[in-house]
């Protein structure tokens, strides 16, 4: 039966383990066929010299023993003289298991540039002459190293050894320059000075840095980092001992860089820094300067972990209980509509990177309420009272067309109770179902609009710009009431082109009669969301902005906000006082700045926008009364 697991400390030589004895305070526990030490939670075993000798006695210790780390600590030799003696370089174990070629110095001396670690299977001497060897992807297989700086006889069968039972980044190997290869192998006493001068600086690998590692890359989406960020965020981790949250900032930060397609962390932690603070300090201003960058969708192709909508299956949902309630994303601090919603599917089949609904429901799997009609039907509804009640908080409303009823069950609801302001909002242009029924005047088709490069980027699987306006014009020409979503306005290079194109053909298609409203907002994210979205393996750039708290979610800096809604009511003017604007999820204030005006409460907003509703509908509806009358016999 295996000990209580321990740190492993190997050394070849006694010399070399002496200073590592003392300042532990280690005892003998055996002395054959190895020297083992322990105490404190360690275990230290004195091999001899090579490889052979490395693996037997490894061998013997891990029979017996459980280890949470492993390290070497011993001498090298090291070709370059510009290495001075003394120099401790400390060598980690990547991802796929190779013995890192970026093996980082741990003093102050070095310019950045990192010196190969070979190990010998024979005494050392001319290089050109003996094998060479450092572990490759399998631990087990061996090639000669090419320049080669530092040599030694143990590393190599050490890693082979422990990486069974071990994590890499748990697997470390500590090289203190001895000599440059020449006759000058130091004596034991010197032997001894040298391991205890560079005891300080690696005695901090006996702490729980690694234990920090694996929690943080085991409850992250580290798996979608590349091995080179992975390596470069560990080597970091260990050097710099960073806590748990700062390794967890870090891979975050490093997850947003990879989907961005931006510059990657490894590139940032290369960077020189004299400290902990320095080091940290580094990495958040050159993350930081990338989210205040406009950015730019050019050379961009946003991706879906997802093969789209058609694989998407379907499912009968045996609900006791309508979802019927409150807007699931109003809050107290913002302006909101108090817009009721229904939820007659569950789950959307769109793939949009912003969205929230995909993370609500059970992915790939979409949800049909069999019991909607009759449900429907049951509703409490008032018929002294008005109700604004919309369908697209939980799925699109029109992508599935009329599949199990649900639009006739909606239409058929929407006639029973004039007094419901029923609104179906989609990306879609699934409107056949619609143009072939008898639609009521108060059941209104709204569309969530945004420019191309957007939907191009962004919005996958749904329908495209055009294909989305002609599908609201040929709704309006069949005499219904249309709306439109300018949400989430997104900023970045070409913002105010496309967007100002967008808006121009609006006003150059459409007649602000048929139009009921037209609502604006932009990204709005809970932490939720976000750590949802960094666990997907896909291309996206819609988190390279500025994050600022806004509203108890987190969104952009005010200004821009304002800009963009500013620019957007600007470009429509000729439907003002015509078509009811609004900002949604937003500030109070944000009103005043971008329309003159603001409610005083959420009640007030909501009876404004019913006032203004009521009447075009019923100018819409006296319109289509006439025409029903004129073509009577």
């Amino acid at each position: 039966m295996k000990s209580n697991p321990e740190i492993l400390i190997h050394n070849a030589l006694y010399h070399e383990a002496a200073p590592i004895i003392s300042a532990l305070n280690l005892k003998q526990y055996e002395t054959r066929p190895f020297r083992v030490f322990r105490g404190a939670g360690i275990l230290l075993v004195v091999s001899g010299v090579g490889m052979a000798n490395t693996r037997n006695a490894l061998h013997s210790v891990l029979k017996d023993n459980s280890f949470t780390r492993a390290i070497n600590v011993g001498l090298a030799g090291c070709t370059n003289p510009k290495i001075l003696i003394g120099t401790l370089i400390h060598a980690y174990v990547q991802i796929s298991g190779r013995l890192s070629a970026s093996a980082t110095p741990l003093n102050a001396e070095r310019d950045g540039s990192v010196p190969q670690l070979i190990t010998l299977e024979a005494p050392r001497g001319d290089l050109e002459r003996q094998a060479a060897y450092q572990p490759q992807s399998s631990p087990s297989v061996y090639s000669p190293a090419k320049d080669t700086e530092i040599v030694d006889m143990e590393a190599a069968a050490f890693v082979e050894s422990v990486s069974a039972s071990l994590k890499n980044h748990r697997i470390h190997v500590l090289k203190v320059i001895s000599d440059h290869l020449d006759d000058s192998f130091p004596s034991s006493s010197r032997i001894q000075r040298l391991i205890a001068s560079t005891l300080p600086r690696w005695k901090y690998l006996l702490d729980g840095q690694a234990d920090k590692i694996d929690i943080v890359l085991e409850g992250s989406a580290a798996r979608n980092l590349s091995e080179n960020d992975q390596n470069a965020i560990i080597a970091a981790a260990l050097r710099w001992r960073f806590s748990h949250q700062e390794i967890k900032q870090l891979i975050e930060m490093a997850i947003d860089l990879t989907m961005w397609r931006q510059t990657p962390i490894g590139d940032f932690l290369k960077q020189p820094a004299a400290s902990r603070n320095e080091a940290l300090k580094g990495v958040r201003a050159e993350y930081q300067k990338i989210t205040k960058k406009e950015k730019s969708y050019r050379g961009f192709q946003g991706s879906s972990d997802r093969s789209g909508v058609s694989h998407r299956l379907t499912t009968s949902l045996h609900r006791p209980k309508l979802g019927f309630g409150r807007c699931p994303v109003a809050s107290p601090r913002t302006r909101c509509c108090n817009l009721l919603t229904l939820d007659v599917v569950e789950g959307c089949g769109f793939d949009c990177s912003y969205c929230s609904i995909r993370y609500f429901y059970t992915e790939d799997v979409i949800g049909f309420d069999e019991n909607l009609p009759r449900a429907l039907k049951n509703l409490d509804i008032n018929p002294s009272l008005h109700y604004h009640i919309g369908t697209g908080q939980s799925s699109d409303s029109l992508m599935w067309g009329n599949k199990a009823g649900i639009l006739d069950a909606l239409i058929d609801f929407a006639w029973h109770h004039p007094n419901v302001i029923l609104e179906l909002k989609t990306k879609s242009d699934n409107i056949a179902h619609l143009l072939s029924a008898d639609v009521p005047s108060n059941l209104i088709i709204t569309w969530s609009l945004n420019s191309s490069t957007i939907i191009d980027n962004e919005e996958h699987f749904t329908a495209s710009l055009e294909r989305r306006l002609d599908a609201a014009a040929q709704i309006a020409d069949a005499g219904s009431l249309v709306g439109f979503h300018l949400h989430p306005m997104v900023h970045y290079d070409s913002w105010r082109q496309e967007y100002g194109a967008l808006l121009a053909s609006l006003v150059q298609k459409f007649r602000p009669e048929d139009i009921l409203m037209l609502s604006l907002g932009t990204l709005t994210f809970t932490k939720s969301v976000i750590r949802n979205l960094r666990h997907r393996a896909v291309k996206s750039r819609i988190l390279q902005m500025p994050l600022v708290q806004s509203g108890g979610k987190l969104s952009y800096p005010r200004k821009i906000k304002k800009d963009l809604f500013t620019f957007a009511y600007e470009s429509l003017r000729a439907w003002r006082n015509r078509v009811f604007f609004y900002l949604c999820m937003e500030e109070a204030s944000l009103f005043s700045d971008v329309f003159g005006y603001e409610y005083r409460d959420n009640n007030e907003f909501e009876s404004a926008m019913i006032d203004s509703y009521k009447e075009k509908i019923r100018k819409k509806h006296d319109i289509r009364l006439r025409g029903f009358k004129a073509s009577s016999p």
